[in-house]
């Protein structure tokens, strides 16, 4: 799979990737500038309406075709500096709290993975000290070759010592 190199800025310097908190504010205020590019504005034209042929209710800025009864509609004033100012508050509250909620997802989904994880090694590790106990108890006298190239059998405190010690293995990943 190819990586695509990423494109330097007009300045010849990398680009900077901005996540978090910090790109919050331009998220806001791009919010705000849609919010109020949509509202209607103070001076805007005058709006008529009126009833077509097909019975549909048409607002317009042009007036209607002559001879069609329309009355003028008073636009409503576009928002008070204080009504932005608090949906602006609501709205940066909104996607902080969302922004917490996805990171303390995140954090959960590790912590999850990483305790999954954990119980899987030690299912494994349970499986192998079971195993080993049930090979001491069945073939822990048998003869044995040592790493010197000898060879010999456990003694029976050597044999007793394995199986005490595999026992607490078992104790700590068979839980």
């Amino acid at each position: 799979m190819k990586q695509r190199s990423q494109p330097a800025n007009p300045t010849g310097s990398a680009r900077t990737v901005v996540s978090g908190r910090a790109a919050l504010t331009p998220l806001l205020a791009a919010a705000a500038g849609l919010w109020l590019a949509c509202a209607p504005a103070a001076g805007a034209r005058e709006l008529y309406r009126w009833v077509d042929e097909t019975g549909t209710t048409v607002y317009s800025q042009l007036p209607p075709p002559t001879g069609t009864p329309a009355t003028r509609v008073e636009p409503r004033a576009g928002p008070q500096d204080a009504t932005v100012q608090e949906a602006l508050e609501r709205l940066r509250g909104e996607l902080e709290q969302d922004f917490d909620q996805r990171d303390q997802q995140a954090r959960d989904a590790a912590a999850a993975s990483k305790r999954a994880a954990e119980q899987a090694t030690r299912q494994s590790n349970c499986e192998a000290a079971r195993k080993n106990l049930e090979t001491l108890k069945t073939h822990g006298g048998g003869r044995l070759r040592t790493t010197d190239g000898k060879s010999g059998f456990r003694s029976k405190d050597e044999l007793a010592n394995l199986q005490a010690q595999t026992l607490r293995q078992i104790e700590d990943h068979c839980r």
